[in-house]
């Protein structure tokens, strides 16, 4: 019997979904779907393959059709997690060990993903997520969940498109329980970056916190490298004579990440932390930080919580070494230079200028110039 459900896209385009379901014994045997621009070609569609399947009665499910969701994330990630970041890829792995990841990906309709969105938020809070899981972390969950259904739709051949997540994602989207992240702005005053200068300085100097939280915090603010790219930067790699330097390994990317090496172009003020960390740190060969971007996080996090700074990032100064360049009259090409972003859409949400620039805290006043170890 076939169906047809009318829905309109992230453009107000109106597509209509056309599905097919061989049901027997009240058992479902086969169900395929595929999307049209009108409902005259969904039909004509729906017509059709029931003509084929009922004069070749090729009804049975694929082999491979008893494949649990869970199963074929493993399958997912064991084919293209590589070609992701550590986020997305731990984010399906938690995803596997919850419930909706019991059901036969072929079994799947949108109430299950109703149901799923329904019952991570009634789950009691936790660190990661101390005010319960929020409407943004839902919709990475459907979207990533989406891709994984995609891919087994046309590696796996199984009858179940990404339209069955689709469907879900509208309604959810309209009672409001999930939506797209907002657009983070926050930025560091002068005053706690002048709080943290002083306390991270401090720590490293009397050696009461092994990891150079210092140099780190002032390398980030002046480069706007992400943590753990901090940790992938080869002092052969630093160009004075044309101003750039080397990213080993590349950057992170929407559309993958890309293992090969980028160059990215350092602002001025970056050099002379550069030339601090190399008279603190000598040496000619290896890493310009040996650090570990997972103690980097942790680091800050307890330092912000000893100066009692709440709700600061250490992702915020790349926001901060964007706006900075931004506000000092760099343009959007000079800016990608720095960044690597490839779009000014994607660069966009990284400078947040406000009308009015106010005190900026700058590393020629920090208090670590002039002492070393």
């Amino acid at each position: 019997m076939g169906t047809i459900v009318a829905r309109k896209n992230a453009k107000g385009e109106t597509r209509y979904r056309a599905q097919v379901r061989v049901m027997r014994a009240g058992e479902r045997m086969r169900a395929e779907s595929k999307t049209f621009s009108r409902r005259s070609l969904a039909k004509e569609w729906i017509r059709r393959r029931e003509t084929e399947l009922e004069a070749t009665g090729d009804v049975e499910l694929p082999g491979g059709a008893d494949m649990s969701l869970r199963d074929g994330i493993r399958v997912y990630l064991e084919a293209v997690g590589d070609n992701f970041g550590r986020s997305k890829n731990a984010a399906l792995r938690a995803l596997a060990d919850m419930p909706i990841s019991e059901k036969r990906v072929v079994d799947l309709v949108p109430r299950d993903f109703i149901e799923h969105v329904h019952w991570r938020r009634a789950q009691p809070v936790t660190r990661s997520h101390p005010g319960g899981v929020g409407p943004a972390t839902l919709n990475s969950d459907l979207i990533f969940l989406r891709l994984v259904i995609r891919y087994l739709q046309h590696s796996e051949g199984l009858p179940v498109g990404p339209s069955v997540v689709s469907d879900a994602v509208d309604a959810l989207r309209a009672a409001r329980l999930i939506s797209k992240s907002s657009q983070r702005e926050r930025r560091p005053t002068a005053d706690e970056l002048r709080r943290l200068d002083a306390y991270l300085f401090e720590r490293w100097q009397s050696g009461r916190m092994r990891v150079p939280m210092w140099h780190v915090m002032w390398l980030a603010i002046c480069s706007g490298r992400r943590q753990e790219e901090l940790a992938r930067l080869p002092r052969g790699g630093f160009d004075r004579e044309h101003g750039v330097y080397l990213v080993e390994g590349g950057i992170k990317n929407p559309a993958g990440r890309v293992s090969s090496d980028v160059e990215a172009v350092l602002p001025e003020s970056g050099w002379a932390v550069v030339d601090r960390i190399l008279a603190d740190f000598p040496g000619r060969d290896g890493l310009l930080l040996d650090i570990n971007p997972k103690s980097v996080g942790t680091r800050w996090n307890n330092a912000c919580r000893m100066l009692g700074i709440v709700d600061l990032r250490f992702h915020d100064l790349r926001h901060e070494a964007l706006s900075r360049l931004g506000e000092d009259g760099l343009t959007v090409p000079q800016l990608q230079q720095v960044s690597l972003h490839h779009s000014w859409d994607s660069l966009r949400r990284y400078v947040n200028m406000p009308a009015r620039r106010g005190e900026r805290f700058e590393f020629s006043e920090s208090v670590g110039l002039g002492v070393k170890e």
